[in-house]
């Protein structure tokens, strides 16, 4: 590959995108990009990202900040608990290095939330060590130019991409050689009609020359998502419903939320959704609308009833607070909650 490296960095010197976390040195700032990006576009990102280190600049800001103000801030982006993950992180920062973030690999992955790719970016762009930063833009880069057969989600392809890299990387700007190859797989090197005609690495790309952009990544099936059932009650007394913070762990936790029950089956009776809740009467039915929500490894099918209580004298479990839509608009709720509170 180091026949190429000239190309690829005069390449990306020209092309390069012009991205806030690409023009600091700072670990902090470079951790929050990565963080959002594991699962956000860069179109989406960039604005969470700006709003994100405005509210917090720094680790302790973060870190001393409650863990609804840092939700409320990642609502939109999903996958909460990676928001969660960096409040952790950050306090250990702050409790465990003084407030100074991790300068190696062995301690950034110690840290919550951090794997072996955002370790290394971090370790490459903010300190220049010479460590191969393998997302999934670099694992089709890198599957094609070296022409590697392994599955591309399995250790075994992980081993050998990170060893051919390894010995690439230390010819050069370690910083700049991890971005320009995830710009390659962002711009050009894409999983489907890839643009090898524009790419710097064409003249010793295996894949591009045999042509075999088709066949190489090779990528395993995957799983179908899971069909998950949820019912959500949208409970009306005067100008407030009510809303509970969802305690049990999962992508949900610790954010607010309709009251709601989740099933296995299809259960599609208002009356016995309602005994689960301890409801017997006094309610009136508004409206009912169904929901479908994509997520990565599920499908939510949410069915949400738009109730009115009749009765002055209802009492509410402990966890159910009453607030009205505007106060809602100023607590982290999920995506899915988003949607049902449109209607009320």
């Amino acid at each position: 590959m180091e026949r190429v490296i000239p190309t690829l960095l005069k390449w990306y010197k020209i092309t390069a995108r012009n991205l806030p976390w690409r023009e600091t040195n700072d670990p902090y700032k470079i951790w929050i990009s990565e963080i959002i990006l594991q699962q956000t576009r860069v179109v989406q990102g960039l604005g969470y990202y700006n709003r994100f280190v405005l509210a917090f600049p720094n680790i302790q800001a973060l870190a001393n900040a409650s863990e609804q103000e840092i939700l409320k801030s990642w609502q939109g982006l999903g996958y909460y608990a990676r928001a969660r993950n960096m409040h952790k992180a950050a306090k250990l920062i702050l409790s465990a290095h003084s407030g100074v973030f991790p300068t190696n690999v062995e301690m950034l992955l110690a840290l919550p939330g951090i794997g072996n790719y955002t370790a290394s970016a971090i370790a490459s762009f903010a300190y220049g060590l010479p460590e191969p930063a393998i997302d999934g833009n670099v694992k089709r880069v890198g599957a094609r130019f070296f022409g590697l057969y392994e599955p591309i989600h399995t250790s075994q392809f992980y081993t050998q991409l990170h060893a051919v890299l390894r010995v690439a990387i230390v010819q050069t700007n370690a910083n700049i050689f991890n971005q320009a190859m995830i710009e390659v797989g962002a711009l050009l090197c894409l999983p489907k009609q890839p643009k090898c005609e524009e790419c710097p690495l064409n003249s010793h790309c295996v894949a591009f020359l045999n042509k075999l952009q088709n066949q190489i990544p090779v990528v395993v099936q995957k799983q179908k998502p899971m069909a998950k059932y949820r019912h959500y009650l949208c409970l009306h007394r005067g100008d407030t419903v009510a809303i509970r913070i969802r305690n049990e762990s999962g992508i949900y936790q610790h954010l607010y939320e309709f009251p709601a029950v989740s099933r296995e089956d299809k259960l599609d009776h208002l009356e016995a959704i309602l005994a689960l809740f301890g409801i017997v009467d006094n309610i009136s039915i508004i409206s009912k609308k169904t929901f479908k929500h994509q997520l990565t490894h599920q499908t939510i099918y949410a069915t949400c009833w738009y109730l009115r209580i009749s009765d002055d004298k209802f009492v509410s479990p402990s966890d159910w607070e009453w607030h009205n839509k505007e106060s809602i608009a100023n607590l982290p709720i999920h995506r899915l909650m988003e949607k049902m509170i449109k209607f009320t």
